[in-house]
């Protein structure tokens, strides 16, 4: 038992870890709020090119409609999340902020009037910031990462077409490019 509270100290006090388990424990505490009180949940997510939904810039990747929606987007945040970690920490929180802000603002500026919610629109930002670096970088490391999230989330790439009504297809869409275009900077800069 000792072992298991060390760990779970260690996940929540020290680097690298703690930049995913604090917005693990935010996504699940987002979408308690989200799940007793649908008023709040409004509130806090990102409705497109009004004042109010500009909190969401900060609070709608955390809120998410349901336990099934946490439960499709936690696993793919851990995943894709350590898979950008592992380049360094700096980049990470870098990479992470950018295409968080930078997916929100085009969902802001661009998105269908909706109040959207959920991390999926960072998690497509980590897969196309993954792909890219593999792509601009062509290292083994990253080709096989890449690789990689192409076999196991590659499907996840369907979610960029404006197929499913309830969706938001322009937060997965608008992701994928803020996670393309940060690795692009990075790279190249």
């Amino acid at each position: 038992m000792a072992d298991v509270m060390d760990f779970i100290r260690r996940f929540f006090t020290q680097t690298p870890w703690i930049f995913l388990s604090w917005p693990a424990l935010a996504m699940i505490a987002g979408s308690l709020v989200g799940v007793l009180s649908g008023r709040i949940a409004r509130r806090l997510a990102l409705v497109p090119r009004t004042a109010g939904g500009l909190l969401g810039l900060a609070t709608a990747p955390f809120v998410h409609a349901n336990f099934s929606h946490l439960l499709a987007n936690f696993p793919p945040f851990l995943v894709l999340g350590f898979l950008v970690l592992r380049r360094n920490e700096a980049g990470f929180l870098r990479a992470a902020l950018i295409i968080a802000l930078g997916q929100g603002a085009l969902l802001w500026l661009f998105g269908r009037k909706a109040a959207h919610v959920g991390m999926s629109g960072v998690i497509m930002g980590f897969s196309g910031y993954l792909l890219a670096i593999g792509y601009l970088a062509r290292t083994i490391a990253d080709l096989i990462v890449a690789g990689a999230v192409v076999v196991f989330y590659g499907g996840m790439l369907a979610g960029v077409a404006p197929a499913r009504d309830g969706t938001s297809w322009e937060g997965h869409l608008f992701g994928l490019i803020a996670g393309v275009g940060i690795a692009w900077f990075q790279y190249r800069g």
